[in-house]
């Protein structure tokens, strides 16, 4: 038989032409984490695919970011097969949004601690008995008139905007589900999960995760965080948006126009009762700190809150934290002996302090503006003081820390954590990445403003990722006010933008692959054109056209 030369870990293998990903995963891996699927040749490939030429192969685990999601999705179907068969199709679950390094499950179950005891033993049960995960490439139609079948409308009608003529289902037993990645070829690795009881209606599916080593950390509960997903619930509720072939059904139809004015009155709404909260308590706060990860549309909101505080008589001032930056060669340095400008030993705490409480007691200060390109702050003659009317605003990666505003005390700074926080799926068990959101919003407005291409902004995106695992959402819970800058619209819009530049990612990149992922979930939306979105709108600070450029 026909020998290939097979490439791994820099060394040189032999195999029989034909060998599949499994066995030589099986012949040569050493690892400490089950294979869940490889890169071949810089295409990713599940186990069962045959290899008949010389290639280079690299193992995927939960503990790579492709295969941690890899390992979320398998484990969501596990989870309805156990479910499907002890409850029967009658009921359902969404799999909804993340939430502390989890998913947020929903049902229309009435469920008890008794009923969610009974699902994980069943899952335990399926995930032990090591049964095969079979991926199926079945017709279009035959695949939507199996949903309905299994009263899955949801998922059938996701096929409705699908042109192709196949489509890749994954089966467990006797039963079929669409995933939107490849799955892991059984259920035996899904090793560490738990479930953990919110109320009578949902429950959060808990998974190993890359910060914590392949642990599940402990579940801290978001109740704010949670409180604004669920208000976008709501908000899908009246408009009677909960998917992605809810959304195409309005745009085919002509009728997106009355989705985005309703959108944008239920945004701006949010953030006037936000302006309200703090012109209730004018009389204590005098400073308004803003923070959330990247591209949550900080920059925009901030402004607009100016324009609403200034409607109830307040004064907004801005501030900021980069202007405090420590001298260059006083940075802290990571590892490779870059400099770290994420962390919070960057900033020149007690200075930063200082001239905050000598605003808050009425005194005027010389603030600095660093210079970047000498590396230092520099006075330049620009001052700042605080009237009775006045109020700071200051936005920026550490605003909510507490170390960054160590001598204010709390009843005069209100904190403020923005991000787009949807409750939109593409479907039940396929939902929408709030990370992928920002990543697209980023990459547009990275393309527009600073000229990058969308490699580029892909590279960036795991440090920006670590960053904020770092600096921001440990501090999530210690918020005043949480503004969801999430538009139901959106990803139709982004999907103009982004789907050219995405295009231009070689198929020889190293990231190629995310760039085809992110193809492939912009093409489960129809497009949706721009005319209508309003100049003060937050997505216009990504696509161009803002007011407060």
């Amino acid at each position: 038989m026909d020998k290939i030369n097979i490439k791994y870990d820099g060394k040189d293998y032999k195999f029989n032409k034909g060998v599949t990903v499994l066995d030589v995963s099986e012949s040569v891996y050493k690892g400490k984490y089950p294979v869940l699927a490889a890169f071949i040749d810089n295409e990713i490939v599940s186990l069962d695919k045959k290899i008949v030429s010389n290639s280079s192969v690299k193992f995927i685990t939960m503990m790579d970011s492709v295969g941690n999601r890899m390992y979320q999705k398998g484990l969501i179907f596990v989870l309805v097969y156990a479910f499907k068969e002890i409850f029967g199709y009658d009921y359902h679950i969404k799999a909804c949004h993340s939430i502390d390094k989890a998913i947020k499950i929903r049902t229309n179950l009435p469920l008890n601690h008794e009923r969610l005891n009974l699902l994980k033993s069943k899952m335990k049960e399926v995930i032990d008995s090591n049964l095969p995960i079979e991926k199926c490439l079945v017709k279009r139609k035959e695949a939507k008139k199996y949903f309905l079948s299994i009263n899955d409308e949801a998922k059938a009608d996701t096929f409705t905007y699908n042109t192709n003529h196949y489509v890749t289902l994954y089966k467990i037993g006797d039963m079929y589900d669409y995933y939107f990645s490849i799955l892991p070829n059984r259920t035996g690795v899904f090793e560490e999960y738990d479930l953990y009881y919110l109320d009578n209606s949902s429950f959060i599916l808990q998974f190993p995760t890359l910060t914590d080593d392949g642990k599940i950390p402990p579940y801290v509960d978001r109740e704010k965080i949670i409180e604004a997903f669920d208000n976008n619930y709501k908000l899908s509720k009246r408009l009677g948006i909960f998917n992605s072939a809810d959304i195409n059904n309005i745009v085919s139809k002509g009728k997106i126009s009355d989705v985005i004015k309703l959108t944008e009155v239920v945004s701006s709404n949010d953030l006037l009762n936000l302006a309200k909260e703090i012109e209730s308590r004018r009389n204590h706060i005098k400073i308004v700190l803003i923070a959330g990860p990247s591209s949550s549309g900080k920059t925009t909101t901030a402004k607009k809150l100016a324009m609403y505080l200034k409607a109830f008589g307040l004064n907004p001032k801005s501030l900021s934290i980069d202007d405090y930056f420590v001298d260059r060669e006083d940075t802290p340095k990571l590892p490779n002996g870059d400099y770290d400008f994420e962390t919070i030993k960057a900033i020149n705490i007690d200075l930063f302090n200082d001239h905050l409480m000598k605003l808050i007691n009425g005194e005027e200060v010389h603030v600095p503006t660093f210079n970047f390109f000498k590396g230092k702050g520099e006075y330049l003659g620009n001052k700042i003081k605080l009237d009775q009317d006045d109020i700071l605003i200051i936005e920026g990666l550490h605003a909510i820390n507490e170390e960054l505003t160590k001598s204010i005390p709390k009843e005069s700074k209100y904190k403020v954590y923005i991000s787009p926080l949807t409750d939109l799926n593409i479907d039940n068990h396929n939902m929408i990445s709030n990370s992928d959101v920002r990543l697209l919003r980023r990459m547009i407005r990275d393309n527009r403003t600073r000229g990058y291409d969308a490699l580029e902004t892909i590279r960036r995106w795991k440090t920006v990722r670590e960053g904020e695992e770092k600096y921001i959402f440990p501090f999530q819970n210690d918020v005043d006010f949480v503004f969801n800058s999430s538009l139901i619209y959106e990803i139709g819009v982004l999907k103009l933008f982004a789907e050219p530049l995405l295009f231009g990612i070689d198929s020889t990149s190293p990231l190629y692959e995310e760039a085809v992922r992110l193809l492939n979930f912009l093409d489960m939306f129809v497009g949706i054109p721009t005319d209508e979105i309003p100049s003060e709108s937050i997505l216009r600070e990504f696509i161009g056209g803002s007011y407060f450029e």
